[in-house]
């Protein structure tokens, strides 16, 4: 039988969500766990948002723990629904002490083989870029809801790896690099751009 044109479901989001995980030493935890989005669609309109969580599993001292974005009440649904049940982040217990800075303003600087989205607070006081660098060719991906980070929704996206990935915050740069780790059906680098990604409820 012959797959119908329009997918059943519900669309909660589509856009591009790329992301860099780092770490100091391979043995220990991330080090930091950086992600970003530009929702071209959703229930909560549309709207950019980063994500930045320096020593996520170690003491918040001085460890930069914010959220930038355009659109809060997006950037909440996002939150909640989204990326605070992906696996990595769900050991994250400090949600309340991530500082939220609505109203932000972002930048894309796209190359042919690297690629930098950078965000900047509405005071211009805080500011924070994430880039990719030596992307592979781009490849679609189709997970079933079994198999996405939620385990609820389908997925589809085109990912480009990349070979490594940096984050900056204030013009410092955080710890730490990426890691090879199994990735879908093989091996990369923990840095990705997740383009025209959707998400579909059932």
């Amino acid at each position: 039988m012959e797959q119908p044109p329009v997918r059943p479901g519900t669309v909660e989001w589509t856009g591009d969500n790329p992301f860099i995980y780092l770490k100091t030493d391979l043995d220990r935890d991330w080090s930091s766990l950086s992600l970003f989005f530009r929702i071209t669609a959703s229930r909560h309109g549309v709207g950019h948002a980063m994500l930045i969580l320096e020593r996520p599993f170690e003491p918040a001292a001085g460890a930069a723990r914010l959220l930038f974005c355009d659109n809060e009440p997006l950037a909440t649904f996002l939150r909640d629904e989204f990326f605070a049940r992906f696996a990595l982040f769900r050991p994250f217990d400090g949600w309340e002490g991530v500082d939220t800075l609505a109203g932000a303003w972002f930048e894309s600087a796209p190359g042919e083989r690297d690629w930098t989205e950078r965000a900047r607070s509405a005071d211009g006081a805080r500011t924070a870029s994430m880039t990719w660098t030596g992307l592979s060719d781009p490849f679609a991906v189709d997970l079933p809801p079994k198999l996405s980070s939620t385990g609820e929704h389908e997925m589809f996206s085109v990912f480009r790896t990349a070979a490594s990935g940096s984050v900056t915050v204030d013009g410092r740069t955080l710890d730490g690099g990426t890691v090879e780790r199994d990735f879908l059906n093989g091996r990369s680098q923990s840095a990705a751009l997740a383009l025209s990604e959707t998400w579909i409820a059932p």
